[in-house]
């Protein structure tokens, strides 16, 4: 494989890894990336990656957070691996497993990752025959975790045979699985509005390269895409974000916040908003689903907002429900003494006056209470 050209900043990621399955979250990508930008042909196994350096990559506005999201994304890293298949003939094949570090740590007051990687995957990194040559500050600014594969993929393929146009053609059961989606995308559908045409959009525009994407059908059903990739002459990043709209795909346990997203999953919400939301309820789910549910439908100008505020406890007051038809249908039940109105049924009740609580008569009282009460 070629050495890397252009310092730092151009990130070297072997094909046999883009081509891998394995399942990682946007920021733990980041840090593969700023590992890939690190590594080189030497005796190394240890390096220490600065921070700083990429960092001023990220097209945000508070980059103070970048250290401690990374932070968290490094704890997340025990039990993560991989496997690469090398084939021996035509029916034979290895597959291999790799835990992706030996050794991973945040170096506090530094702001540096220590990795260590394992002799045999830094020699497949070293020995692969293809590898694919990225600028970091456009996989370090996309905001859904399938644009990055994606463009992995895709940016592999650029100039396939020396050609302006680059393609390829992906079995799209492998593609799925290769990306880690969850079983909902087996519908294509789902696939395609979650995962494909977020990549589409973000990476036409918004990085070095552009693509286009066509579906083949095998009876009437979506089996393969075919990618046609070009070269974009002018790239720009995405818009500067505090943060970025959420995706299920962003966790990896189910968290509260993950919780919350889902359950406000036709709203575009963020991670910070659904936090505020979560804090603002203090930590109360449910309550968070029935203000949600009554105000979805609803045209609330600043929703999250109105959201943040109605979780608070003690707020939200549920609307009343609708009663069956003949029973005072649309209006609360009132509240009786049915022990009084016995004893009045009965003759044993005397004062036939109204008490200054009840609005109604004596009389009123006990033809409604044998409405309800026919038995």
């Amino acid at each position: 494989m070629e050495n890397k050209v252009g310092g730092d900043l151009i990130c070297k990621r072997p094909e046999t890894i883009v081509e891998a399955r394995f399942k990682l979250t946007k920021k733990q990508n980041d840090i593969l990336d700023m590992v890939f930008a690190s590594i080189e042909n030497d005796e190394k196994l240890k390096y220490q990656i600065d921070i700083r350096k990429y960092g001023q990559l990220y097209n945000i506005k508070n980059k103070s957070n970048i250290y401690g999201d990374l932070k968290k994304a490094i704890k997340t890293f025990e039990g993560k691996g991989f496997a690469i298949t090398q084939k021996i003939s035509e029916k034979k094949e290895n597959r291999i497993y790799f835990s992706w570090f030996s050794s991973i740590q945040y170096l506090d007051g530094e702001g540096k990752i220590e990795i260590e990687l394992g002799q045999k995957l830094k020699e497949v990194m070293l020995n692969a025959k293809k590898a694919c040559f990225y600028q970091l500050k456009y996989s370090l600014n996309f905001h859904n975790i399938y644009s990055k594969r994606m463009y992995y993929y895709l940016k592999s393929f650029e100039n396939s045979n020396g050609n302006d146009t680059g393609w390829r053609i992906d079995n799209l059961d492998e593609l799925r699985s290769k990306l880690e989606c969850p079983k909902s995308y087996n519908v294509y559908y789902e696939f395609k509005r979650l995962a494909l045409n977020p990549a589409y959009e973000e990476i036409n525009g918004n990085s070095d390269i552009q693509f286009e994407y066509e579906e083949i059908k095998t009876k009437k059903k979506v089996t393969q895409l075919k990618f046609t990739i070009k070269k974009n002459k002018f790239p720009q990043l995405l818009a500067v974000k505090d943060e970025v709209a959420a995706t299920v795909t962003e966790f990896e346990e189910e968290t509260p916040i993950r919780k919350i997203i889902k359950i406000m999953s036709d709203s575009k919400i963020t991670v910070l908003e659904a936090k505020k939301i979560y804090d603002s309820s203090k930590k109360d789910l449910q309550i968070i689903k029935k203000v949600y549910d009554d105000g979805k439908n609803k045209d609330i100008p600043n929703f999250i907002g109105w959201m943040i505020s109605m979780v608070k406890p003690g707020t939200y007051i549920e609307p009343k429900k609708n009663y069956a038809k003949g029973v005072f249908n649309n209006y609360e039940q009132r509240t009786y003494d049915f022990g009084k109105l016995e004893d009045k049924l009965l003759g044993k009740y005397k004062d036939n006056k109204s008490t200054e609580e009840d609005s109604m008569s004596w009389e009123e009282q006990l033809v409604e209470y044998k409405e309800m009460n026919p038995s």
